[in-house]
């Protein structure tokens, strides 16, 4: 009798290559590939290797979704709608993932249940090549218990009116939807996000609780899709904070919603957070209040190369610095800034939790001009399932 895989979609969508496969095999080794890299770079002299940590949960681990919308590709089926991802490389929409694997139950549920509603609306998919259309894309979150849910449509015109019809037609079968939003995104360009959101719901976010801390999540933040690997993670850079020597001040740079400056306050006297987009730094200020921080978190808002250049007195001189910034990694103004302040202070170290190895390796080696080496690393199979890992480097000046 053969075995039912987990994803019976998996060659034609080839978006998680290893999920039939055996995880502990695939982890193993695309845990070496990355070291091998970072090797070959010269990054790893003298560096202490911990061991890579698994998923807690290797299928049902993805509290978002962000799908594209497009017209139906099969002319021989009768849905006009496809919700699904571009395949590798190109613009073409895959199947649809009404029901993957890797997103919690909620999500599937929520999903499974739209899309017959969205079949039967007045809205149309978006179509690139014709630029016509409704519907761009669709993102959903979810908490760990699952108990919250939160919808933003990305439409290319306003059809708040159509939505709330959709979203009472979800309730009428049993799907709750507590925070409902409308980007609106009119221009040819291949951006997911419009300039304006607006919100549709009374609620304007869900409740997240991670390593003891309650956080607050809108439409436009950006958190770890894997909250059970990232309560790891944070565990991590909380065990770091608390054996510094020196806990005056703590930096924590593209801080987002603020769950790393959480842990920082727990062992710092204060702590400064960078973050650009606006909607997180409001939801970083409110977690900061919400969990008791108000007095010892300050939230920078605006770009970070461009806040270092501003910094409060009382901030001048960290000893520890925490940086986590998107796969583009960290911008050349914000490394130079970042260099010249390690650089100068032989006590401070750099943490970088990355989730791009080619811009990991070209920040470290940025990094290493300046005699800041990498001297721990550890990895973090934060996208089970896939390629991608996460990877949480301690850096400090080393004396030449």
């Amino acid at each position: 009798m053969s075995r039912k895989l987990p994803c019976p979609i998996q060659r034609e969508c080839r978006i998680c290559p290893h999920v039939n496969a055996s995880y502990e095999k695939t982890l193993e080794e695309k845990s070496r590939r990355d070291l091998k890299q970072l090797e070959l770079a010269g990054l790893l002299k003298n560096t202490r290797i911990q061991r890579t940590i698994a998923s807690p949960r290797k299928l049902g681990f993805r509290t978002i979704f962000k799908l594209a919308v497009r017209k139906n590709p099969d002319s021989q089926s009768i849905d006009r709608f496809r919700l699904g991802l571009f395949r590798p490389g190109s613009h073409q929409i895959g199947p649809n993932l009404v029901s993957c694997p890797l997103h919690v139950s909620s999500l599937r549920a929520l999903l499974k249940t739209l899309h017959p509603i969205l079949e039967a609306s007045s809205l149309n998919p978006y179509d690139e090549a014709s630029h016509h259309g409704d519907l761009r894309y669709l993102i959903g979150r979810t908490n760990q218990e699952g108990n919250q849910l939160m919808l933003t449509w990305v439409v290319t015109r306003n059809v708040e009116e159509e939505i709330r019809r959709l979203i009472q037609e979800l309730s009428r079968k049993g799907i709750s939807v507590d925070v409902q939003a409308m980007n609106i995104h009119p221009d040819r360009d291949n951006s997911i996000w419009g300039k304006e959101t607006r919100l549709i719901s009374d609620q304007k976010y869900i409740e997240e609780n991670l390593v003891g801390n309650h956080l607050e999540l809108g439409p436009m933040s950006f958190f770890q899709v894997n909250p059970w690997q990232a309560e790891n993670i944070y565990q991590r850079i909380d065990r770091i904070a608390q054996n510094q020597k020196e806990k005056k001040v703590a930096w924590d740079v593209f801080s987002g919603v603020g769950p790393i400056s959480l842990c920082l306050a727990r062992s710092f006297e204060r702590v400064l957070s960078f973050e650009e987009n606006p909607e997180a730094v409001e939801r970083a200020k409110v977690n900061a209040k919400n969990n008791g921080y108000q007095e010892k978190i300050d939230v920078a808002g605006g770009v970070a190369e461009e806040s270092m250049a501003k910094i409060p007195d009382w901030a001048m001189n960290p000893s520890l610095i925490v940086v986590n910034p998107s796969r583009r990694g960290i911008h050349e103004n914000a490394r130079r800034a970042l260099c010249q302040i390690v650089r100068n202070r032989s006590d401070v170290e750099l943490v970088y939790l990355s989730c791009n190895r080619d811009t990991f390796i070209r920040d470290l080696v940025d990094f290493g001009a300046y005699s800041i080496r990498l001297h721990e690393l550890q990895g973090f199979d934060m996208h089970a399932q896939s390629d991608q890992m996460e990877w949480l480097g301690r850096l400090k000046v080393v004396a030449l």
